[in-house]
């Protein structure tokens, strides 16, 4: 008898192993389920999170970021239509890399403002600062602006997926400067933000947002 219970062990070591495997398998079977089933919900929220726009209010200026300039520049439009401010501001050094081939030397600033003007936004109520090559540099160029104006309360436009990063970089040293800041979101005419997954666009562009998210979590 003594002879017989090591092999007994043995033989039950591999059922053992065999039925955690079996709850594993079924684990994973489950999970994989459930995020098939909640795909839809998981990827809006995914998108819902970075479109952190806030309410909107009147304000002393409106700042217009860089980049997407037709989408910016006719929410910017909007924005005067809706009697939200009068004095509206274009940021953005850059050339666009299509004008900049053809020998046209407007910045973004300029173009994001012609694209408003053209949208109905007069521009004697418009200023053009060509500065800044990213969020940071604009955020840098905006803050000495509104203090030098003495501006109480800005209106930040910029793609709606950009929100949740511009807030980040914009509201604690604008606060501790004694200003109010809101987050404005200007619809993509590219893809859908609430179906970003069905383009290539959307999907290019959140993931762009959650990696640059991280860069500026650690690098400002």
């Amino acid at each position: 008898m003594q002879q017989d219970e090591p092999t007994t062990r043995e033989a039950v070591r591999p059922r053992r192993s065999r039925s955690r495997l079996l709850r594993w398998t079924v684990w994973l079977a489950l999970a994989a389920s459930a995020l098939w089933l909640l795909r839809t919900p998981v990827m809006r929220g995914l998108g819902r999170y970075l479109s952190a726009a806030d309410a909107d209010a009147h304000v002393d200026a409106v700042y217009v970021l860089g980049g997407s300039v037709k989408d910016r520049g006719l929410e910017a439009a909007r924005v005067h239509r809706q009697g939200l401010s009068d004095r509206f501001v274009f940021t953005g050094a850059p050339v666009p890399s299509a004008l900049e081939a053809l020998g046209i030397d407007s910045t973004e600033a300029e173009c994001t403002r012609n694209a408003a003007v053209e949208a109905g936004l007069p521009r004697e109520l418009t200023t053009v600062l060509n500065a800044g090559t990213s969020t940071y540099e604009e955020f840098e160029a905006l803050l000495a602006h509104a203090r030098a104006e003495g501006i109480d309360s800005v209106m930040v436009i910029s793609s709606c997926f950009h929100l949740r990063r511009i807030g980040r970089v914009f509201r604690e040293p604008f606060r501790k400067a004694g200003i109010t800041v809101l987050l404005h979101g200007a619809p993509s005419s590219t893809f859908d933000e609430a179906h970003w997954w069905r383009s290539e666009e959307g999907l290019i562009m959140l993931n762009n947002e959650y990696v640059k998210l991280v860069y500026y979590r650690f690098r400002y």
